[in-house]
């Protein structure tokens, strides 16, 4: 069987199957079978090496892939495989704690905190201290305490840093530690930092687990941080040999901590190491990992290496500019359609975007035609928190309708928003408010201009909130509706709550939903409140939700790591959405190479069929007209199948294909949205340009086709 394996392999993974005098770096491309590679050289160290099985370790993140590894194996060499380490990192963690962690003051029997044990002790913290959930929510807290220990921020340095809203974080955080620590428990990020400390600080457990293993492996070694790194070095003896897997060009979760940066100097820290690349894919068409070559290589922190495919299928990749973001959501359906008839099923498609409030205009053009999909990993637009919240807000700001004098949906509304952000109105004032409304038969929110039986300060609270919505109506009945929905969300709080608990996504969806009302006016200049809300009440409708698992999925490019359809669609290719606006201005170049890593992993999901689609028309997220992503301009277009009529107006943003241009302080440049504008400061390619009074100072990169010198 092993023999078979090994003549399976092409040249370059049969190299890296066989070495084992040293270490070894596999750069493995996407689709190049690395899962395969490693199984193969793990039974070839047992059956042509002589290695017992127990002194080989492989690592792994999730228990699905530490699952499919075992069951590789087992086929490959039967039950000789399950005396392999295979495991997550978090169950070595576990092992070697309930064997050792007593030298760190942790019984064997320690308590392994879920997120749902974590909730419950931050519930009772918060109870204990008059703090509100609704405010500082347990997830929301984990989160926070989450980050801290990703980031090595101990909760002195937490202390010391945080301000306003975050203090309360941050002195919860020091309360949860000294009632975890009180338990002798942990979470799943201590499991990590605990077992990286015995291993530092304990040399005689350091050297008990390095003598038990001659052979170490690490799969998707890009997604590695520095504490799991550091207890990969800890376990490595002098004379253990460590081979790791994994692509720089698909390191996508910075933000957990993963840094490009290890993998790239591997060979470094680990030596002799040979470094072998597996560039040959067996997952997708040549004019994919074409385009895909020529996007990547523009990054500076990577491993050069080209994909490409011995298949002789091919289908030309689809580049789609609409004129607004409603077009582009029926073009893509129209393609989903035709595609379908042509015999491709609907869960062979899948639509990709860069964050999640990009699924909304896709979700109703898909519900209003009759598309099936699923929304992968994340939520329906319409069923998110904030967006339910704030259409609770617009339900309230209706007419009174004749027909329905009961107003259900108002008592609802001033059920689900009365305190939300929080005003300190409890649940037993909600509960008189509820009984004085069925006593005078009349909804609850006629309640609040007169209520009863409450104390005096309360009732002032109840009379502000009704003075508030009755000041929206009038807003809307003199400014219109736009201009109500923005006074909303700053009266209100709302927007002040997401800010200041720096919840951007959040916003981000509320904008969107600005977008959703701004277009169904554009549509439809004299529809009222009333009829968007009605409208919206079809998508909200479970009972036909035109949801199935059987449709297209529709996912963030971030969960769609590891997957591959048929089908792939990546959306929004604009400047500022994909690219993110907000990475890039974070972390400058580094920024910009991971969002440009993100891309390369949503084309490379893409087995048959690639379609990329942006629009343009003006964004309320971006608050300014939409420009195509520059990363179009990377990737070869010469065998585009279809390009809008809009792409052709266009042209003229692209960059351009010339001598460079050189840009110097004090230049005056115009920009295709901001205007004219003087550089103040240059960094490389990215400058600081003052615009006029309403824009302001930006930070703009000086290569983007929308920039020029005036």
């Amino acid at each position: 069987m092993l023999k078979n394996s090994l003549e399976q392999l092409n040249g370059p993974q049969r190299q890296a199957a066989v070495i084992a005098d040293e270490h070894v770096r596999i750069i493995a491309g996407a689709g190049s079978g690395k899962t395969r590679v490693l199984m193969v050289r793990i039974a070839y160290l047992i059956e042509e090496i002589g290695i017992l099985p127990w002194r080989i370790m492989a690592i792994t993140f999730t228990n699905k892939a530490a699952n499919e590894m075992k069951e590789r194996l087992r086929a490959m060499i039967g039950p000789t495989a399950d005396d392999v380490r295979i495991s997550t990192i978090h169950s070595l963690c576990v092992r070697m704690l309930r064997e050792d962690g007593m030298t760190i003051g942790y019984p064997s029997t320690f308590t392994i905190l879920d997120p749902d044990d974590q909730h419950a002790i931050i519930r009772r913290i918060e109870a204990e201290r008059s703090i509100s959930k609704k405010d500082f929510s347990p997830a929301s807290v984990t989160s926070y305490i989450s980050s801290c220990k990703s980031a090595d921020v101990p909760v002195e340095k937490a202390l010391a840093q945080a301000a306003s809203k975050q203090k309360v974080y941050a002195e919860l955080y020091e309360q949860y530690e000294k009632v975890r620590r009180e338990m002798k428990a942990m979470d799943f990020d201590d499991l990590l930092r605990e077992a990286d400390r015995m291993l530092k600080t304990e040399p005689q457990v350091r050297e008990k687990w390095q003598k038990r293993l001659d052979y170490i492996h690490v799969d998707e070694f890009q997604d590695v941080d520095p504490v799991q790194y550091s207890i990969v070095r800890q376990l490595c003896g002098p004379d253990t040999k460590v081979c790791v897997v994994g692509d720089p060009d698909q390191t996508i979760y910075t933000w957990r901590g993963a840094s490009v940066d290890l993998i790239l100097r591997f060979d470094k820290d680990f030596v002799p190491c040979q470094t072998i690349i597996l560039n040959e894919n067996y997952r997708s068409t040549r004019s994919i990992l074409d385009a895909s070559n020529k996007l990547i290589a523009n990054n500076m922190d990577r491993i050069k290496k080209d994909l490409f495919t011995s298949s002789k299928e091919d289908d030309p990749i689809v580049f789609h500019e609409s004129l607004e973001d409603s077009e582009e959501s029926v073009f893509v359906a129209r393609q989903i359609v035709d595609l379908h008839k042509q015999g491709i099923p609907y869960s062979d498609m899948a639509l990709l975007y860069r964050s999640n409030f990009l699924s909304r205009t896709f979700e109703k053009t898909f519900r209003t035609v009759g598309l099936p999909y699923r929304i992968y990993g994340g939520i329906r637009f319409y069923e998110r928190k904030e967006i339910k919240d704030i259409l609770s807000y617009l339900r309230l700001c209706t007419e009174p309708d004749e027909n329905d004098p009961d107003r259900l949906a108002l008592n609802l509304a001033v059920t689900r928003v009365l305190n939300v952000p929080k005003r300190s109105i409890g649940e037993k004032t909600i509960e008189k408010i509820r009984i004085q409304a069925a006593q005078e038969q009349i909804n609850m929110y006629e309640v609040l201009s007169h209520p009863e039986n409450i104390a005096k300060s309360t009732a002032s609270k109840l009379l502000r909130f009704y003075d508030m919505i009755e000041d929206l109506k009038n807003i809307r009945a003199q400014s219109g509706l736009l201009a109500m929905f923005d006074a909303l969300l700053e009266e209100s709080g709302y927007e002040k709550m997401l800010t200041e608990s720096d919840e951007q996504e959040r916003l981000d969806n509320i904008l969107e939903l600005r977008s959703d009302i701004a277009d169904s006016l554009k549509d439809a200049p004299d529809m009222t409140l009333e009829q968007y809300l009605q409208d919206i009440a079809l998508f909200t409708d479970r009972s036909e939700d035109g949801t199935e698992q059987s449709g297209v999925t529709m996912m963030t490019v971030h969960a769609s790591k590891g997957l591959e359809f048929p089908v792939v669609i990546v959306t929004d290719l604009n400047e500022g959405i994909f690219p993110n606006g907000r990475a890039i201005n974070e972390s400058g170049r580094r920024g910009l190479e991971e969002e440009r890593r993100l891309l390369y992993v949503a084309m490379t999901r893409a087995k048959k069929k690639l379609i990329l689609t942006w629009s343009s028309g003006y964004s309320y997220m971006l608050d300014c007209y939409k420009t195509p992503s520059r990363f179009l301009d990377e990737i070869p277009q010469e065998e585009e199948e279809e390009v809008s009529d809009a792409l052709q107006e266009s042209t003229d943003r692209k960059r351009s294909k010339g001598a460079k241009v050189k840009y110097r302080k004090g230049d005056l440049v115009e920009h295709k949205v901001f205007g004219q504008g003087i550089i103040i400061d240059i960094d490389h390619n990215t400058a600081m340009i003052a615009f006029g009074h309403k824009t302001g100072v930006k930070k703009i990169d000086l290569d983007h086709p929308a920039i020029q010198k005036a």
